[in-house]
């Protein structure tokens, strides 16, 4: 499994309190067999960061692939209220042999409460592929800046 690409998601200017929405790398099934993502998360999470959830959304009510949103934003012209889509956690992706994770995305869900010096990241995730289970380290960074 892969990401398709790789970057630095994030703001240059992140206040305390505001609540962010960063998108998970998609998927890639690089194996022969049929693999189910079960869950992600975040190992690297600096202090004054506060994981609040790994969502999981589908291009289709989204309007595409969000790669990042702020809570506040919502009420913005063009931007997506992503507290009122629905969350598909809970639900597998299931990737087939050399196919992508296709119309679903996981976002992690983070509220600054405090002075935040370092990039997020380390993203793991967990799949199985047929009885076994596995946990894999996938590239990921969140830049929450702070002035």
């Amino acid at each position: 499994m892969g990401p398709p690409s790789v970057g630095i998601l994030g703001v240059p200017d992140a206040k305390l309190g505001s609540v962010w929405r960063f998108a998970f790398p998609l998927f890639v099934n690089k194996s022969k067999s049929t693999v189910r993502i079960t869950s992600v998360r975040l190992a690297g999470v600096p202090a004054g960061a506060q994981v609040e959830g790994y969502p999981l959304y589908s291009m289709k009510d989204t309007n595409g692939y969000v790669l990042d949103s702020e809570e506040e934003d919502k009420n913005i012209p063009g931007s997506r209220d992503m507290t009122s889509m629905p969350n598909y956690v809970g639900k597998p992706i299931v990737i087939r042999s050399h196919q992508d994770s296709g119309d679903y995305y996981f976002m992690v869900t983070v509220k600054i409460v405090g002075r935040i010096k370092k990039h997020l990241g380390d993203c793991r995730v967990n799949y199985t592929q047929g009885s076994t289970t596995y946990t894999q380290k996938v590239f990921c960074e969140y830049a929450l800046d702070m002035k």
